[in-house]
C-alpha cells in the first residue's frame, strides 16, 4: 500500500498517439520533424515541453528530476549522465528488486517524463544544424588521431551499427567525439 501511494505522484495519463504537424515546431529548425514525431507519441508532460520547439536546460533538469524522484520512490538512486545514458542502483539499506520489474518501471517513468526531452536536448545541443552524423563523427575521430584518413563514413556507419569499432569507443577522445563531435 505504501509503494502504491508513493508511486501515485509518478503516474501520468497515457499518451494517445496522434499526428503532429512539423511546421508547428519551426523553432526547432532542422530538428522539427523529430520534435513533431516525439510530440505525437509521448506523455502530456513531455509534449508540453516540446510544444515550443525548444528545450531549455531548466526543462531537461526538471524532467530528469521527476524521473529521479519516481525511481527514488521505488528505492533506487537514479542518475542521468551528460550523454543522456542513465543508471539505477538500490538506495542504501535496500536490496535490488527484480531487475525486470525495475526496468519496466524505469521505462514507464522515462516515457512519462524524460526520454524524448533528454534525447532531443542532447541531440540539438551536440549537432544544432543536424549535420550528417557520420561526417561529423569521422572528422572528429580523425582530428583526435583515433583513425586515419582511410577511415570512411561508411566504416563508421557499419561499425556503429554492429557496435564493433576499430578504435576504443571508451577512449576519452572517442567519448568526446560521441558527446560533442563539433567541439561546441
Amino acid at each position: 500500500m505504501i509503494a502504491a501511494a508513493a508511486l501515485a505522484g509518478c503516474a501520468s495519463a497515457d499518451a494517445a498517439p496522434r499526428v503532429v504537424d512539423p511546421s508547428g515546431f519551426s523553432d526547432a529548425g532542422p530538428w522539427a520533424d523529430e520534435f513533431a514525431e516525439s510530440a505525437a507519441d509521448t506523455s502530456p508532460y513531455q509534449r508540453q515541453i516540446l510544444s515550443d520547439g525548444t528545450i531549455s536546460a531548466r526543462e531537461v533538469a526538471d524532467a530528469q528530476a521527476r524521473m529521479s524522484a519516481c525511481m527514488r520512490d521505488l528505492g533506487y538512486d537514479y542518475t542521468t549522465a551528460e550523454d543522456g545514458t542513465s543508471e539505477a542502483s538500490p538506495l542504501p539499506g535496500r536490496k535490488a528488486e527484480d531487475a525486470t520489474a525495475m526496468n519496466d518501471s524505469k521505462s514507464k517513468f522515462a516515457k512519462d517524463f524524460d526520454s524524448d526531452v533528454t534525447y532531443l536536448f542532447n541531440e540539438v545541443w551536440r549537432n544544432p544544424e543536424k549535420q550528417d552524423e557520420a561526417t561529423i563523427t569521422v572528422a572528429c575521430l580523425r582530428a583526435a588521431k583515433l583513425v586515419d584518413d582511410t577511415y570512411t563514413e561508411r566504416d563508421w556507419r557499419d561499425q556503429n551499427d554492429d557496435g564493433n569499432f576499430s578504435f576504443s569507443p571508451w577512449d576519452p577522445a572517442a567519448v568526446q567525439c560521441r558527446l560533442d563531435p563539433l567541439g561546441l
